[in-house]
């Protein structure tokens, strides 16, 4: 018999959108929901609002553009969720394989190795610095070892040249990932401490996207230089423009139909 004395704790997934002039962040995110609602069977909440702007070099027009990327030390307060699935808008999720982090999460687990499809990018914030984590995707818990990693990234965003200078960054707009290195580096004594990380990586397409469809249990992608087949798993897609598509709306139909 169930102890009814005993509250089952609420999870879910919380999703940051931020429009600019240029992309539609709160289409993507909402279509990064309809994913993880049917994958991982959880309420999903989306933020937007956050008004603090940067600059980002965007993969489809070559152009610098307007990035509204602050604030995301927030989730701590802003999640009605217990236990949070953090994910950024373009993370698309076609597994429940998060559903298993959060039967052993304690305070918190955050992405440390981020394989690229197509290209070679460095992991390190700069040549003397830190080997970079990504909050691409984060799974917490209500803890005080998670609120002290969101307060801590907030601290950071808001003296980020500061911390730039001591962590030796090359890039000079302030990132989420480098905020969140920084934040578990502190809390964790200034040394790795593996029960921090999501036990797998994340798979990211950092180019434009020719075409990418789901046959078989198969990702068959395109780009202008490569065709590749890929296992179906959550994908980091990178491209906004492919994710506003017609497109990433069959991929979208395709996986949920399957």
């Amino acid at each position: 018999m169930k102890n009814c004395d005993v509250l089952e704790k609420s999870k879910g997934v919380l999703i940051f959108a931020n429009n600019t002039g240029y992309i539609d962040y709160t289409t993507i995110a909402a279509r990064a929901q309809t994913l993880a609602e049917h994958y991982l069977k959880l309420p999903v909440t989306i933020v937007t609002g956050q008004d603090f702007a940067n600059k980002r070099y965007n993969i489809d027009s070559g152009n610098f553009e307007a990035w509204h990327n602050g604030g995301r030390y927030l989730a701590y307060e802003l999640s009605p969720y217990d236990q949070t699935i953090l994910i950024d808008s373009d993370y698309f999720v076609f597994d429940d394989n998060l559903l298993k982090i959060l039967d052993v999460v304690s305070d918190y687990q955050i992405t440390k190795t981020n394989n690229y499809v197509c290209s070679q990018h460095s992991n390190q914030m700069g040549q003397y610095s830190l080997d970079t984590l990504w909050a691409t995707v984060i799974v917490f818990n209500k803890t005080p070892k998670a609120r002290m990693l969101f307060d801590l990234v907030g601290v950071i965003e808001r003296n980020y040249q500061y911390y730039r200078d001591l962590y030796n960054i090359e890039a000079r707009n302030f990132r989420n990932d480098y905020a969140f290195t920084i934040a578990d580096n502190v809390i964790n004594g200034y040394s790795p401490n593996q029960e921090n990380y999501l036990p797998w990586p994340i798979i990211s397409v950092p180019g434009p996207i020719d075409s990418l469809e789901l046959k078989d249990s198969k990702f068959y992608l395109k780009t202008s230089g490569q065709a590749l087949v890929l296992p179906k798993q959550s994908i980091h897609l990178m491209s906004k423009a492919w994710l506003l598509s017609e497109s990433c709306e069959q991929l979208i139909e395709a996986a949920i139909n399957a």
